[in-house]
């Protein structure tokens, strides 16, 4: 996606009165949104009297290669009432296969309660049908558990994609003078199957929760497994007479799986201790065991052309080229008895080597199967597609996009070299990956009259290890977001990778609440790597669009 930045008036009585622009594809800012999967939504709700519903409806839906964020469900309206099927279409990111959907209604309206049975999605581009089936209200006052919130777990040919849990967690503050808090404390899961939403510590099995020294445990049935868990983020609201706390770990008992992981803390959240923050996100200590071995197993496919002249019935050798060095040579071997390379077809073959890290090239040639010098013939070619590479221990795999003819050469100085066009990385590499981080961010207020803001300002950073969640922009005894004025801030939370968009937001409030925010700036401490969000746009009910946040995309 290109975005065209204008910033001219077209009017006869303003500018320099002219009433058209050219705009440069040359000076467009490129923004990589990602790949969008359009899908055939199906919302079916219950043949129940009062099923029907006024109330706004928000749904989240999670794959085993990410999630898609909160979308309301328009109602247009006639949808969503009694024994009604509503179907539209949807635009998704591609992030099958499907593993559950999270539904959420506001409860507002003339008719809060909804009765929803079931959700179906229909991929328009291969027609896989998921199902989400609850069968339930959700309601404070109709549902049992009084909520508004539900999670269903998809079926695809009537599989059942995740399995029922139940989450047992043992919170242990801090042997430390006045560790104990009186605040109310929230967390969430994160885990290889999503996130778990928010999840209140509001029943311990202790009168007194959270107190010096003290474990609090915490049950919570009727969930869906998150498979491995990778980190947890953990808050509270600062509310009590003693809100500091010192959290020291958390232990997290996933029954189904019979598995317990451990987030260590050992620190204070509270704005009078430490770097005054009030929420952390704890790495899984269990990752910290995977220590990678200097040898490892590599699997190689080659996909070779379906072009009539593609096949070969030589050899192929293969060198990798990663961060931590470079590979031995591989022979990919071909045989009278095992055809190799023929056209069309896709071959595996496995190799041990020393570990070299993130593969960022590799270079492949095309040998005579004897060795001979005599063999290699001018015009012999092996039309070679593509090839993947997954590394074994972490499961990363690794894809080179070829579609070139390799001729048939003696010599080992000739070959073709690509560069790796895309990596796929596993849940247990990104796991190993997070360690805190904090991010030095910049917010830049525009230099037009009015452009600050006496708003409460909030951000969410999204990356692709996930995202920061919704941070408060503040600093004690300063007057922030002032026309023309750059304001630091940081941040801490575990490496999200590489940033892929920010949420700038504010919560309206003050007398003079609409922003005109000129960028945001974005650097990671330990990689020393900025990143540039323009925005130059105000966040203003009652100027332009009338929006009050902007999601920017970075600059490249």
């Amino acid at each position: 996606m290109y975005n065209f930045v204008c910033k001219c008036w077209l009017a006869r009585d303003k500018g320099d009165g002219l009433t058209s622009r050219i705009l440069n594809i040359l000076d467009a800012d490129c923004v990589n949104v990602g790949l969008k999967i359009l899908y055939e939504v199906t919302v079916v709700t219950g043949d129940i009297e009062s099923g029907g519903t006024d109330a706004s409806i928000f749904v989240t839906v999670f794959g085993s290669n990410g999630n898609t964020e909160e979308m309301q469900l328009d109602k247009n309206g006639d949808r969503f009432e009694r024994g009604q099927e509503d179907s539209f279409i949807m635009e998704i990111a591609d992030i099958a296969p499907l593993r559950k959907m999270r539904i959420r209604t506001d409860g507002k309206g003339t008719r809060p309660h909804w009765f929803l049975e079931r959700i179906i999605l229909k991929n328009l581009t291969n027609q896989e049908v998921a199902t989400f089936t609850y069968g339930e209200w959700l309601s404070k006052l109709k549902n049992a558990k009084g909520s508004l919130v539900c999670e269903m777990p998809a079926v695809i040919n009537d599989e059942q994609m995740m399995e029922d849990t139940t989450y047992t967690l043992q919170v242990k503050t801090s042997d430390v003078g006045g560790a104990g808090t009186d605040a109310n404390v929230s967390l969430i899961l994160f885990g290889e199957n999503g996130d778990s939403g928010t999840l209140a510590l509001k029943e311990s099995n202790k009168s007194n929760k959270f107190e010096r020294n003290q474990m609090d445990e915490f049950n919570f049935s009727d969930m869906l497994s998150l498979g491995d868990l990778c980190k947890v983020r953990i808050w509270h609201d600062n509310k009590g007479i003693a809100p500091g706390w010192h959290l020291e770990y958390i232990d997290v008992n996933d029954s189904a799986m019979d598995k317990t992981f451990r987030f260590q803390c050992d620190r204070w959240l509270a704005k009078g201790e430490d770097d005054g923050q009030l929420i952390r996100e704890l790495a899984c200590a269990n990752n910290d065991i995977l220590e990678l071995k200097e040898r490892t197993a590599y699997e190689i496919v080659t996909v070779t052309s379906d072009r009539e002249d593609a096949e070969t019935k030589e050899n192929i050798w293969i060198i990798l080229e990663g961060k931590l060095g470079r590979s031995k040579e591989f022979l990919m071997e071909n045989s009278s008895k095992k055809r190799r390379f023929e056209r069309g077809a896709t071959d595996t073959f496995q190799f041990s080597s020393k570990n070299v890290g993130d593969i960022a090239a590799i270079c492949v040639g095309h040998c005579p199967k004897d060795g001979k010098k005599s063999s290699a013939k001018a015009d012999v070619f092996w039309h070679v597609q593509e090839i993947i590479i997954t590394e074994m221990e972490l499961c990363n795999k690794y894809f080179f996009r070829c579609n070139v003819k390799i001729p048939l050469r003696y010599k080992r100085r000739d070959y073709k070299v690509f560069e790796c066009a895309k990596v796929t990385e596993s849940f247990a590499s990104k796991a190993r990956s997070l360690v805190p981080v904090k991010y030095e961010t910049i917010v830049v207020t525009g230099f037009e009259k009015g452009a600050g803001t006496d708003a409460n300002v909030f951000i969410t950073i999204f990356g692709l290890n996930g995202d920061s969640g919704k941070r408060a922009l503040k600093q004690k005894f300063r007057n922030l977001f002032e026309r023309g004025k750059t304001n630091r801030f940081y941040l801490e939370t575990l490496d999200m990778g590489e940033l892929k968009k920010v949420r700038i937001e504010h919560d309206n409030s003050g007398l003079a609440p609409g922003w005109l925010v000129e960028r945001v700036e974005i650097t990671n401490s330990a990689t020393g790597v900025t990143t540039i969000f323009p925005c130059g746009k105000w966040l203003d009910e009652n100027r332009g669009d009338g929006l009050i946040w902007r999601e920017l995309f970075p600059r490249y």
